[in-house]
Formats: C-alpha cells, structure tokens, sequence
C-alpha cells in the first residue's frame, strides 16, 4: 500500500516517525512506540506524548490500546454491501456495511460521501424520502450506475492504491468465522459490542480475512446469532435504544463533571437557557415546568450549579438568557433552588458587566441559604472591592472553602486594630467628634500605600472570569516552555507573571476599573487611574538599599525611580536588570506585580515589543513577553502562530 496524501499538521515528524514504525512492525502500544523511536537517530528531536498521539486520518487507535497505521491494517481488505430495489435504482447506497473502510475515500472514485445535514437535496433528487437507513452519510453513484445489477446483488468495498473502489462482487463466501468468536468475546462482558472494532481486532489477528468478498456484515452478525443495530451488536431483544440514551447520559455527565442522576435536571435547564437564547420563549411553562419542574431540583447543589454555569458560560450563549432562566426557574422550580438561582443570575449579570445587579443577586442568595458557598465567595469580592474586609472576611468564613480563598489571606492583613485605650462611648480618636463605638470601632482606616497591594490584588481577581480562561492558559502554556508534562502546565497556571501580564498587555487593568472601578473607595479609584497608563519596561538597579529599597533607571524612558521595597535583601546586584511595571503608590513607587530578571538579549527584545508611539508590536505581545522571560528562543511561537 501506498501512503495516502493526507496533510500532516505540526507534528508531521513525529506522525512520519510513527506510521513507518506501524507499517513496519504491525499495531504496537504507545510504550512500545517510544521504545522503537528511542533507538531510531532522530529520536532527540521526536516529542512523544506521555498519554495518547495526536489524531491522524491515517492512525487507528485499535481497542486493546494498541495504535496501527489504517493503511497498512486495510490495505487489500474487501467489505460488501447487497442491493437492494431501492437502492438499484437511486443509485444511492448507505455506509453501514462498508463503514470501516470509509477512511480511503479520496473523492476521485467517481463516486461521493456525502453529508446528509449539509446536502440533503442530493438525496431528494434521487426520489429518497426516508432518510433512516442511512444515518448521516450516504455514498451517491452516478445515476444508473447499478442499471445492470438487481436487487440482492452484492457490490464489493475494496480498498486499493487509489482509494476505495466500490463494484459488483465476482464471488461470495459465507461468512468470517474469526468475527463470531471476538464478537462472543466482546459480548461477555455484558455491553453490545461495536461493530467496526471487532472487525479491525479480526484483521489485526487474522490478516488474511475479509480479502475475498464474503456476506455483508449485518447478515454475518445474524448468521451467528446476533442482531446488529447503528454499529451495536448484541444477543437477540436487546434494548439498543434503551442502552443508547443511558450512554449518552452518562456520557454527558462524565464530560461535563456531574453524577449521572443529576443529568436530567441539568439537560433540562440548559435545554431552557437554549430556547430563551434561540428566541424560542414561548410556552416555556408546559415545556419545562408542568410534571418536570422537581428536576431542577439538582441545581441547588453548589458543585452542579457551578459545574453548569461555567459550562454555559464557556459557550456563545447570550449572558441575559442565562440569567433569564434561572430567575425563571426561580419562579418555577422548587424552593431548595432558589438560592442557587439568585447566584447562577448574578454570575450571568457580572459577566454581562453588570456587577451591581450582579451584587444584588448575590446578596437575595445569601439571604436564601447564608450556607451556599458560592454566592458567599462572590459577594466576597464585592464587598472587599468596596474596602469592607471585616464583613468580606465574615462572608468567606461562612464559606465551607473560604479560609482556602486566596482572598481570605490578603484580607486578613486589613482587619481592625481596636484601641485598648479608649471607651465605647468615649469620643473617638480621629476628631470626627462621634463616639467610638459609631465611628471607628471595628474599623480601620489603612493609608493608600498599605492598601495598594490589597488594590492590585482585587484587579488580578477580574482575571478568574470565565471569559478570561483561554488567555490565562495560552500564557501558561508559553510559560511552561510548550511542555507536554500536564504537571508543568498546571504550576504555570498560578505563577504571577501571568496575572501581571493579563492586568497590563492583555487589558485586564482596564476592564476591572471600567467594570468594577465604581466599587473602590475613591482614594483606590484614583491611584488605579494612575497605574493604567503604566507599561511594562525594563529597569536597571543603580542602587540597592537593603531591607528599604531600590533605585531604578527605565531603560526605555531613562528616568529614575525611588522605589519602596522592604523585602530586598544585599543579594540582589547593582546593574541588574529587571523586567516589570513600577507603578505610582502615594509619594513612592512599587512593583506589585511580577519583577523578572533578564539577560541584555531579553532585554532588547521585550523593548522592541513597543514602538516609540508606545503601542503594542502585535496582538500576542503577552504571549511574546512571556516566552521572552521563560526561554528566549520560544518567542517566535506565538508570532510564527
């Protein structure tokens, strides 16, 4: 057989390395593949995946684990099909009996695969008014290209250098007795087997099978006893349909992280979100309440509930619709949902940019149930972005996760200091005139400069938004060095410079003061105005005061910056360089976010990454800056992409 030309993606190489690896030796595992590259003489420049290999038209993961080139497993193999009345004169045929050599259509036989759903008329020319036998393809002849043939006739599938040929059947043998034993093994377990595999574990063990014509499969299947139905065998009165449905349920929960049971109510609110999203509002009552309101029931658990939204949230669905929804199930559901329903219409609402009816959903949940976690670490933020750290600490407490939230601890630094010294109803000490215990008892009001790491921190929080998680993730993955270890990747999802590049060159800084700017006390609001024009550069250290600060010369602009920072030690050297942003607090200056250092290689490259305009090189400045203080040979990744 002759290898097809099937284009090769980005790892042409390796794909290459392994199907000559498969032609050559037959169906191996994947430790058996990286066993015969090691000793190959590129195996250095072979990255071979620790899980599975990429996909391939011409790659067959078999169903004992092990991976075979389709080509070399197929090549020669014949599968058949009978005519039938129909059929002849259509000269439409259906894919079931054929389907596991549908891979070597090439669309130069003279024949078409075609889609179904994507060319239906194609079908209706030919007089097809019932679509059930053939699923979603159909192979479509030129007309009168089985004139000679009669029903019952058998046409041979037969897989040559040129592709899959398709003709009248010269001979016939009764059947593949190899089928009907791995069919009986399959069967064992209980489940149906599946067709198509079984047919390729008899190849595999048997390659001088199905290289005459025999009887189609589905009569080989009934011939041993079995029925076959949408590529499923199984013993006589089996539930197919029954079978089907509970995989796909148990599908979807496996994919989406949810219990089986929970299913039900879970298709039944996303199927609602869907019709409000479609503009198919109508009669939403007999369609999703009468008889079947009780399955939102499952909702109110907060692992589903939040499992759901995000789910929902990663789609292109309308925010309002989602919103819509749950209030409505609110209104129609059981009453154990409701708080769950204020929460999952407050998520909606605050990744619609509407953060105050967000904060007012959170709060009527909270009000509902003062134990759904959820809305109580939402609410969390919000009443943290408005400097209450008493109360936030209070509603993050209440939270079965909250000393676990990465905002319990930064608010646990802004807690008051009572004054030992003074009465409750003595006057209090700031002059206001008031008493203590009306003015500043449990309260304390921190200078800006205290407050400006609490300030930075609330902005990263912008960065847990749904909306955001495919950059983070791009710039975890330049991050990790493009490291194929799912370990590399997942520490480099939490390491720092990632927020600090989402809050600058990603646009992060400026979305939170647009969307939740308003929350801040006004002396915040203002010094976070001061640290939007702030670009990232890179600095030289000229002077080193341990455990005070440092001075700084931005090598783009040359000036020269004080900066407070009680945490540098006399480790760090004179004539360092740092990339960061230095940003304005109070009468000083700090980094808050992540400070690098960088060789005069990266150097030049980051400052070459903004024009004298000060604008952005390109798009995936981030992604670049990133790869540039991770490995400065990755930087042409993101560009060259």
């Amino acid at each position: 057989m002759t290898d097809f030309d099937y284009d090769l993606a980005a790892d042409d190489a390796l794909i290459a390395a392994v199907l000559t690896l498969l032609r050559e030796h037959g169906p191996l595992t994947l430790d058996e593949i990286g066993e015969r590259l090691a000793s190959g003489h590129d195996a250095e420049d072979l990255d071979l995946p620790v899980d599975e290999l990429p996909e391939h038209p011409m790659l067959a993961y078999l169903s004992d684990g092990r991976y075979a080139a389709f080509d070399a497993l197929l090549g020669g193999r014949i599968l058949t099909h009978r005519l039938t009345e129909a059929e002849v004169a259509s000269a439409v045929l259906p894919i079931d009996e054929i389907y596991p050599l549908l891979v070597f259509v090439t669309g130069d036989e003279g024949y078409d695969l075609v889609e179904i759903e994507h060319e239906p008329e194609r079908l209706d020319d030919r007089g097809i008014t019932d679509l059930a036998p053939f699923g979603h393809e159909a192979l479509v002849f030129p007309r009168g290209a089985f004139a000679e043939l009669s029903a019952g006739d058998l046409v041979a599938a037969t897989v040559s250098e040129t592709g899959l040929t398709i003709a009248p059947a010269t001979t016939e043998v009764d059947v593949v007795p190899e089928l009907t034993a791995v069919l009986g093994e399959a069967l064992a377990s209980g489940d149906p087997a599946y067709l198509e595999a079984s047919v390729y574990a008899v190849m595999v063990e048997t390659p001088t099978s199905f290289t005459v014509p025999t009887l189609p499969l589905s009569e080989q299947v009934q011939a041993g006893g079995l029925e076959v139905s949408g590529g499923l065998v199984a013993p006589p009165g089996f539930d197919f349909a029954g079978y089907l449905a509970q995989s796909a349920v148990d599908s979807y929960a496996e994919q989406v992280g949810i219990p089986v049971e929970a299913v039900p109510g879970v298709v039944l609110f996303a199927s609602l979100v869907d019709a409000i999203d479609s503009g198919d509002d109508h009669d939403l009552e007999p369609r999703f309440s009468e008889g079947k309101s009780g399955l939102f029931a499952v909702l109110a658990d907060p692992d589903v509930a939040s499992t759901v939204l995000d789910e929902l949230l990663e789609q292109a669905i309308d925010p309002k619709a989602i919103e819509w929804a749950a209030l409505w199930m609110k209104d129609h559901g059981p009453r154990k949902v409701d708080a769950s329903a204020f929460w999952m219409a407050g998520k909606a609402a605050e990744t619609d940019a509407r953060v105050d009816e967000a904060a007012r959903h959170f709060e009527r949940s909270t009000d509902l149930d003062s134990e759904f976690d959820p809305a109580l670490e939402d609410l969390a933020r919000y009443v943290s972005d408005s400097g209450d750290a008493v109360r936030a600490l209070s509603l993050l407490g209440r939270s079965r996760g909250g000393p676990d939230h990465p905002l319990y601890s930064v608010l646990e630094a802004f807690q008051p200091v009572e004054r030992p010294d003074l009465g409750r109803n003595d006057r209090c000490w700031c002059g206001s005139g008031r008493k203590y215990k009306a003015c500043h008892l449990g309260k304390v009001e921190y200078p800006l400069a205290d407050r400006a790491p609490w300030l930075y921190f609330k902005a990263c929080m912008q960065m847990t938004q749904v909306s955001w998680r495919d950059h983070r993730f791009a710039l975890a993955e330049a991050r990790s060095g493009y490291s194929d270890n799912d370990d590399d990747l997942f520490e480099a999802l939490s390491d720092p410079l990632l927020d600090d590049v989402m809050l600058g060159e990603g646009g992060g800084l400026a979305e939170f003061a647009q969307v939740r700017g308003h929350l801040l006390p006004d002396d915040e609001r203002e010094l976070l105005a001061q640290w939007l024009p702030v670009e990232r550069s890179v600095h030289e250290v000229e002077a080193v005061r341990a455990g005070e600060g440092l001075t700084l010369r931005d090598l783009r602009s040359g000036e020269r910056r004080n900066l407070t920072a009680p945490e540098v030690g006399e480790d760090v050297p004179v004539g360092m360089l740092l990339c960061a942003r230095v940003v304005p607090v109070a009468d000083t200056w700090r980094i808050l976010g992540s400070a690098t250092p960088v060789t005069q290689e990266q150097c030049d490259a980051i400052l070459g990454l903004v024009d004298d305009d000060g604008e952005r090189a390109d798009e995936y400045a981030g992604v670049v800056i990133v790869e540039l203080l991770t490995d400065p040979s990755l930087s042409s990744q993101a560009t060259d992409g």
